[in-house]
């Protein structure tokens, strides 16, 4: 069922329309962040609309995980991404 409301607030600083919207949730995923969302004193959905939030508009172009566009083309153990602990606080023993 979809109904509207008022928005009390939201990022934009002004009241829009807003949609209710019905996602199912495995239960430990659920009480996952209805934990998270009582952590941070926050309402059950206003965490989840945080949440959907902070990942819709996140700009990969300038995080630093994604923006490297680096490619290292030289020679490295053919073992490497298994044993990339190893190689990188062990050393070549």
């Amino acid at each position: 069922m979809l109904g509207y409301y008022k928005a009390r607030s939201c990022d934009v600083g002004e009241s829009i329309q807003m949609v209710n919207i019905s996602v199912p949730f495995p239960e430990p995923l659920r009480n996952q962040a209805e934990a998270a969302a009582r952590e941070r004193g926050l309402a059950f959905d206003e965490f989840i609309r945080q949440c959907v939030s902070t990942t819709v508009n996140q700009n990969r172009a300038v995080d630093p995980l994604f923006a490297d566009k680096q490619i290292y083309t030289g020679d490295a153990p053919f073992d490497l991404a298994e044993n990339h602990d190893r190689y990188l606080y062990e050393g070549d023993r």
